[in-house]
């Protein structure tokens, strides 16, 4: 437990974040994306599978990213960030029913779902501190869930059903813009990574400018900001909003691709998956929990086989905890600066792992 402690503690402290600003690192983004979008074709050739498996990594990158901006920076550990995916993902499912599949009019509506159910959330929960605030935000979560799972807003508006209650919502179409053709995955690969990668570009905007300097000193030292003259409340409250917008944005985009809603998409387990992907990612990097999504949704895929797969997952988070501390993101960062030493590194993780236990 107490290693556990430690991680989390060096985790949210990292700096590593800052090397993705560089001029190399954004070089390095560029690279990494025109990849993706070069390889698509010729993943589609070898088979479709595997790329239908690399739009949902790329979906739950998107969402990973989405806590990373609020955890990584401001410190506030949420597990409520379901909620936000989940009302991304029922909004765009009505919206593409009962009005219109243009991808314009529905993607913003999935956006400002999740700004407000953010925003309600936050502002309810923000004057809380460390695990209270998490502990808040997973039962307001559990909340929106619940109210998905009865169907509470048909007894409400007196309809047939709005959410679908426990079975959700089927058989949704797919978006329309421009005459292009969605139902391609590959056409629908390209659409999530062009969002991905606009969204990416806008919150390293957002990290590096003023008000992301303002969450980052919110998180080492909140009495300090607010002595100098900060709403820290504000700020925390619109930090979580535009953290709540871009999982509305993945819950957008998973649910057209999946072509169903359910309230297992609000479900606290969503939340729970997302921290685990920030550890093995690392926090406070952007970039690093993105790549800790895509090894999670591709490790279960992969394991789903194995009647135990989730302790050999299990294990390969103990195995981050005790050799890479800083997660994926620190591994390359360290590979990086400093190639020869990344093995008397993961030893010495080691012995202080041993120490820890014995004293």
């Amino acid at each position: 437990m107490k290693a556990v402690t430690e991680f989390f503690d060096r985790s949210t402290h990292s700096r590593t974040g800052n090397q993705l600003l560089s001029s190399q690192g954004r070089f390095a983004l560029l690279v990494s994306i025109a990849v993706l979008a070069v390889a698509a074709p010729i993943v589609q050739m070898i088979h479709p599978f595997w790329l239908n498996l690399m739009v949902r990594m790329m979906i739950f990158a998107l969402l990973a990213l989405s806590l990373d901006f609020v955890f990584g920076y401001a410190g506030l550990l949420s597990f409520g960030h379901a909620a936000m995916f989940g009302a991304g993902g029922y909004a765009a499912a009505i919206v593409i029913t009962e009005v219109t599949p243009h991808a314009l009019v529905v993607l913003p509506i999935a956006v400002v779902a999740g700004v407000v159910i953010a925003a309600l959330i936050g502002w309810l929960s923000v004057r809380a501190r460390g695990i209270y605030f998490a502990m808040l935000t997973l039962a307001f979560a559990q909340m929106f869930y619940v109210v998905a799972f009865t169907d509470l807003p048909a007894t409400i508006l007196d309809r047939g059903s709005v959410t679908g209650g426990d079975n959700g919502l089927y058989g949704i179409g797919m978006y329309e813009l421009f005459g292009i053709d969605f139902t391609s995955t590959l056409m629908y690969f390209y659409l999530t990574l062009g969002l991905v990668a606009l969204s990416l570009a806008i919150i390293i905007r957002l990290a590096n400018s003023q008000f992301g300097r303002v969450l980052q000193g919110i998180r080492e030292n909140e009495e300090r900001i607010e002595f100098i003259g900060y709403d820290v409340q504000r700020y925390k409250v619109v930090g979580f909003a535009i953290s709540g917008g871009f999982a509305g944005l993945a819950g957008g985009l998973y649910v057209p691709f999946q072509s169903v809603a359910h309230p297992g998409l609000l479900h606290w387990m969503i939340s729970g998956e997302l921290i685990v992907m920030l550890l093995l990612g690392g926090m406070g990097t952007l970039w690093g929990p993105m790549l800790g999504a895509g090894l999670v949704v591709l490790l279960e895929e992969q394991l789903a086989g194995f009647a135990s797969w989730e302790i050999i997952l299990g294990g390969i988070f103990v195995g981050v905890v005790i050799f890479a501390p800083r997660g994926l993101a620190g591994i390359l960062i360290s590979l990086r600066n400093d190639p020869g030493s990344a093995v008397e590194n993961a030893k010495q993780a080691v012995r202080d792992y041993l120490e820890a236990v014995r004293g």
